[in-house]
Parts: C-alpha cells; sequence; structure tokens
C-alpha cells in the first residue's frame, strides 16, 4: 500500500510540472533556424576585437608602452608581459595589450 501511495505520488509530482503538451507562450514550439551570415539584428559588432576599440588600436603596434598616453585609449586596458599571469574570464570591453620582453605592443586585442 505504501509503495503504491509513493508511486501515485511520484507521477502526480512529474505531471505538476508538465505543460500537458501545450507551448507555454501560446506560440510556436519550433526553434528558429540559427542565422550563420554573420550579421547581428541589434546593430552590436560581430567581430570580437570591435567591443573594446582593438581594431582601431594597430597603430600601437610596434611601439613601446611607456611611449603610449595609456590614459587617453579605452577605459579597461590590461597590460599582459610574457609570462604575466592573466585571468580566463573573458570581458568583451577590456582592452587587452600583448607585450614583449622589452614592453613593445605586440598585439591588441578584447578580453
Amino acid at each position: 500500500m505504501t509503495r503504491f501511495l509513493l508511486i501515485a505520488l511520484a507521477g502526480l509530482a512529474v505531471t505538476a510540472c508538465s505543460t500537458g503538451g501545450h507551448p507555454i507562450d501560446g506560440g510556436d514550439t519550433m526553434m528558429p533556424e540559427p542565422d550563420f551570415s554573420g550579421e547581428v539584428d541589434n546593430g552590436e559588432p560581430t567581430d570580437p576585437d570591435a567591443f573594446c576599440g582593438a581594431n582601431a588600436m594597430s597603430y600601437l603596434v610596434g611601439q613601446s608602452v611607456d611611449e603610449v598616453d595609456l590614459g587617453t585609449l579605452h577605459g579597461n586596458i590590461r597590460l599582459i608581459y610574457p609570462d604575466t599571469a592573466v585571468t580566463r574570464d573573458y570581458r568583451r570591453e577590456r582592452l587587452n595589450l600583448d607585450l614583449s620582453e622589452a614592453g613593445v605592443i605586440l598585439r591588441p586585442w578584447c578580453g
């Protein structure tokens, strides 16, 4: 008897969470087809290096970081020397500057 009651309660709990086969929003339950064209509907750029301005910073490549006024660049800047430990979190608004041992800018990128 107890086993039957537990099975019945488990069945009620599962059916209580179901939508009864009807979409919640009343619309189409089909997933839309993915758009691989590279265009974004909300007007944001699709190039990941466009968010922090890294594309516009290509003129810095080859310059010494000491000669660059970092205060005039995008707000959140991270200088990455060789063997520097960096976090792996991605922040699209952060400008990273890869530097050589001598402090020469090798690559600007977002992340």
